[in-house]
């Protein structure tokens, strides 16, 4: 397994336990600060973790125009 493949997989462990928080809000057993607390506090600990295998590559900036690899028409 190489660095960046246990970063995205430490990453998207954090993400399924953040979207299964989500049925404690539906069903009002938890409040939403507390949920977002949470929900922080797993993303922290999740990029922490994932930082220790190297530098997390640049999150993508939704401004910025996408390049396309299909403008060979």
């Amino acid at each position: 397994m190489t660095d960046t493949t246990t970063q995205l997989a430490i990453l998207s462990d954090a993400l399924v336990k953040i979207i299964e928080l989500g049925p404690m809000a539906v069903e009002g057993k938890a409040s939403p600060v507390d949920l977002l607390t949470r929900s922080g506090d797993i993303a922290a600990q999740a990029l922490t973790a994932a930082a220790t295998y190297g530098p997390l590559p640049p999150f993508a900036d939704p401004l910025a125009p996408q390049s396309s690899d299909d403008d060979s028409a």
